[in-house]
């Protein structure tokens, strides 16, 4: 199997050094799977510029290829808000990761964010799937404890005209929760859509409307035949903002 994992980073320093070794861990627990890696990182203030290039001579004799680009674009710098702009800036950047590669030989195509930590044995599971895509859920860490509630709500729904997650509690959920939409910070999406020209979006395909850049690639994807959604009861913590 040959997967290509995507990273969009911005001031994201104190979080690479866990998110190289994540991918690294991945790689151990995974050796019949080729890793490739694309990243596209911009405007950062933090230092994170530096710490990207200083870790990636460790990358590129690791992995089996590596391509990073970093840019000052002068872009504007938002939360974790709903706002239209960010969203369409969001996919713009993860459009950019695919766009940089020659995607023809891949199978899967992880989106991972930079600010995570999850156990890579447990997530690796994913890879191997029938799934169009699939991820586990996120918590806050302060929500780690109990369990409670998603932290991707936004683009994590059971019908993707929804706007939130109306589904059960964590601690209510199957093993695995068919779903219409999901992200939840390290999504594993089948490669085909993509080399059929799928792309992230600012707008939702199915309500046409400006909505989450990471719901709208779901519906692209069914609006493709590609349907088979899949939350899994696996838990991932995203560390930042």
């Amino acid at each position: 199997m040959h997967v290509l994992i995507c990273s969009i980073i911005r001031n994201r320093k104190d979080f690479l050094f866990g998110w190289k070794d994540l991918i690294l861990c991945l790689m151990d627990e995974n050796p019949g799977i080729t890793f490739d890696l694309s990243v596209y990182e911009n405007d950062s203030t933090d230092g994170t510029k530096e710490y990207l290039n200083s870790i990636t001579p460790e990358l590129e004799a690791e992995l089996n290829k590596v391509c990073i680009t970093s840019v000052d674009e002068h872009k504007p710098y938002f939360g974790s808000i709903r706002d239209e702009e960010r969203v369409k800036l969001l996919a713009a950047a993860r459009n950019k990761t695919l766009d940089q590669v020659d995607l023809s030989g891949y199978d899967k195509i992880v989106f991972m964010e930079p600010d995570i930590n999850f156990n890579p044995s447990e997530l690796s599971q994913l890879f191997y799937t029938d799934d169009d895509i699939c991820s586990p859920y996120s918590l806050h860490p302060v929500e780690y404890q109990n369990h409670r509630w998603i932290y991707d709500s936004w683009a994590t729904r059971l019908n993707i005209a929804d706007d939130i997650f109306k589904g059960p509690r964590i601690l209510e959920m199957p093993d695995v929760l068919p779903v219409q939409s999901t992200f939840n910070c390290f999504c594993v999406y089948r490669a085909k859509p993509f080399k059929e020209g799928a792309r992230f979006s600012g707008v939702n395909p199915i309500t046409n409307h400006w909505d989450c850049d990471t719901t709208n690639i779901c519906g692209e994807f069914i609006q493709r035949g590609y349907t088979k959604i899949s939350l899994y009861n696996m838990p991932l913590i995203h560390l930042g903002n």
